[in-house]
């Protein structure tokens, strides 16, 4: 069968060669993953998606990422550009296709690559980058602090009335099974927020850990080196810096969304800035829950589903950036294609940075609705108006999508 190049350069074309080598796909929360053919990795991670209207894979364990052509001149330890012509015959092979121009004659060279490595790389250490993930004595340590915090339901109550939230919540976010972002305590009780990415192997790993000031607290800055703490100055207020430090990451960085796992498989996501509020939306739709669990059949005397069979299938998933700007380059595909509500801080910075990531997002095919908190966020709505008002104003938004026409 003939046909042009740019054939080749849909996402239709990229699945089928996928399926043809790599074998049969996963289909997560909308998104396609098929195994990936370059590292080690043990689950699959290679995701196709659609950039401009051109079929793009990218892996997020060993961060390998292109279009159709760079995806085979690397398993065949080629150069897309050098070895065009001998790349282009092997996906026309593999595809049962030849091109249009089949003369007989050589090929010319690619001079450009059909996909920019920009479209698909990311800035920030994904994942899957080995660099990003903290030496074996560090995780202890982290582990260690999130451990500490889940055992002592004293301090998770001061910690979250300092918060206005529920020691609930705190104690809700020590458990790794839920796939929620995690928090910690340091020996001196102050809290931290624990990030982590799945390594190579699928493996979810720490990453870095930011510390959160303290009211009437000594707040030494702190640092992790080999499993060992230093400290040097103070968080607090000085003659130098009248308003202090009210975070400080002590080590590491934010691979990844605060809270990403919990986004697997969900159609919905709720975006925040911080994790403070985060944890907020989050109580709030745990007080949806309990509602809900209210009102029960009274054949089964289990709660009543929703249409789509499930509680959970209607409760979105919330994650959080570390700041305005805190979504990293790369970040967007991790929300490819789902119904994404932008809760971020209705102060100038937040609104700059939403109207920002409207315009990423909806290049990863996302649908969008920004939702702003009538006071400055999320947690002050909560200590305002309580779970219930939050969790409303939240879920009429979420009805925005389907009067549109878009599923829920």
């Amino acid at each position: 069968m003939k046909f042009e190049l740019s054939d080749l350069k849909t996402p239709d074309a990229l699945n089928e060669y996928c399926r043809l080598v790599l074998g049969s796909p996963q289909h997560k929360g909308g998104v396609t993953i098929y195994p990936c053919p370059f590292g080690t990795h043990t689950r699959p991670k290679l995701q196709i998606t659609e950039y401009q209207g051109e079929g793009r894979f990218k892996c997020w364990a060993c961060d390998r990422g292109g279009d159709v052509f760079d995806l085979h001149a690397g398993m065949k330890a080629q150069d897309t550009q050098r070895d065009f012509p001998s790349v282009l015959w092997g996906v026309c092979e593999v595809l049962g296709m030849r091109p249009s121009d089949n003369d007989g004659t050589s090929l010319s060279i690619r001079k450009i690559p059909v996909g920019s490595r920009s479209a698909t790389s990311m800035a920030a250490a994904p994942p899957g980058e080995t660099s990003c993930f903290l030496s074996a004595p560090d995780e202890a340590e982290l582990d260690t602090c999130r451990e500490r915090l889940a055992l002592d339901e004293r301090l998770a109550g001061e910690l979250a009335a300092e918060l206005g939230l529920s020691s609930l919540m705190m104690l809700v976010h020590t458990d790794r099974t839920l796939g929620r972002g995690l928090l910690g305590a340091t020996e001196d009780h102050r809290l931290a927020y624990l990030y982590q990415a799945d390594d190579e192997a699928g493996n979810t790993r720490y990453t870095g850990m930011k510390l959160r000031r303290r009211d009437n607290h000594p707040n030494p800055c702190l640092k992790l080196e080999n499993g060992q703490w230093k400290s040097h100055g103070t968080m607090n207020p000085t003659e130098d810096n009248p308003h202090g430090i009210r975070f400080l990451w002590i080590i590491g960085k934010a691979a990844a969304p605060w809270g990403i796992h919990s986004a697997y498989g969900k159609r919905f996501v709720i975006v925040t800035e911080g994790e403070s509020d985060c944890l907020a939306i989050g109580q709030a739709l745990e007080g949806f829950r309990e509602a809900y669990q209210q009102d029960v059949d009274p054949d089964t005397r289990r709660p009543y589903e929703d249409r789509l069979g499930s509680l959970e299938a209607m409760i979105p998933a919330v994650v959080a950036i570390p700041g305005a700007g805190g979504m990293k380059t790369g970040w967007d595909a991790l929300f490819t294609k789902k119904n994404v509500i932008l809760a971020l801080d209705a102060d100038r910075a937040g609104r700059e940075s939403a109207a920002k990531l409207r315009e990423r997002l909806t290049a990863s095919e996302c649908v969008i609705r920004d939702w702003m908190s009538p006071y400055k966020d999320a947690r002050n709505m909560l200590l305002h108006d309580g779970e219930h008002a939050l969790y409303e104003s939240i879920f009429e938004l979420m009805h925005s999508f389907e009067r549109k026409g878009f599923t829920v």
